[in-house]
């Protein structure tokens, strides 16, 4: 099997846009949310299909971006990604899907491109051996994972979190799975030893240049607002650090410490 990237509970990589500094200005940080939402669609990577938090379906609502702008028009709530669910599992009470074109194997170990809203079912689905695989591993969350906030009661000039100890207002892109990188670790792979790494440039080089597209649109439109984006070194992989920039994710770096044969690729799952 060449699926040998994984999907896990913590990210190997965030970037966080924040629009604390703007706060006060609320069309601003809902114009970012659109932004993101538009950059999500353009490049095939977010793609809202269902948000019952605010009741949201898209083959019946249209554009997100639209809903959320009546949202804040009529309600005065803005909701900068607080519509998600707090956990953001596919199928799970009360939490969104969303789809993001990706690049995978299938069991012929044919490379296939797909709209995925559950990464952690499509690598379920192509074990070579019924559970195998850890759970752990194959985590049910999307491709790409967005988190943020929802704030009602919202005036233009006064601020978006007035609670006693206020937090940063910001937007968290979580990428909780290696399939974006071209070299992963094949952490579940019988011969795996997490020095040497697999090649996964093949599917890394039809989806990854389009995240880091949908990255610098969303960089741009942050900064364009009056805040920052970048990589959040503390919610990113020790190893992961070195393989992100503020930009995207690194397409040029090499493995420090070998990389597996050919012949690997044949080995028993057990």
């Amino acid at each position: 099997m060449k699926n040998l990237w994984i999907q896990t509970d913590n990210a190997f990589a965030t970037w966080r846009a924040d629009l604390t500094a703007v706060q006060r200005r609320p069309q601003a940080v809902l114009g970012l949310v659109r932004a993101v939402l538009d950059a999500g669609a353009v490049h095939r990577m977010y793609e809202v299909v269902e948000a019952p938090l605010i009741g949201y379906r898209r083959e019946r609502d249209g554009a997100l971006g639209a809903v959320l702008a009546r949202l804040f028009a009529e309600q005065d709530v803005l909701d900068a990604f607080g519509f998600v669910g707090s956990a953001m599992l596919p199928g799970a009470a009360r939490s969104s899907t969303v789809e993001t074109l990706l690049a995978l194997y299938d069991r012929e170990d044919r490379v296939v491109e797909k709209a995925v809203s559950d990464l952690g079912a499509e690598l379920k689905a192509m074990e070579p051996v019924e559970d195998v695989i850890p759970d752990g591993f194959m985590m049910h969350y999307p491709a790409v994972r967005i988190l943020g906030r929802q704030f009602v009661g919202v005036r233009d000039g006064e601020l978006l979190d007035r609670s006693a100890h206020p937090l940063p207002v910001s937007v968290r892109i979580e990428l909780h799975s290696d399939v974006w990188f071209p070299w992963v670790f094949g952490s579940a792979h019988p011969e795996a030893d997490h020095k040497r790494m697999f090649d996964n440039r093949e599917l890394c080089a039809r989806h990854t240049p389009r995240l880091n597209a949908f990255l610098a649109a969303v960089g741009e439109a942050t900064r364009a607002a009056g805040g920052t984006f970048g990589v959040d070194p503390d919610a990113t992989g020790f190893r992961a650090r070195d393989w992100v920039t503020n930009d995207g994710v690194r397409l040029d770096w090499e493995p420090m410490q070998g990389v597996f044969p050919e012949a690997a690729l044949t080995a028993e799952w057990y």
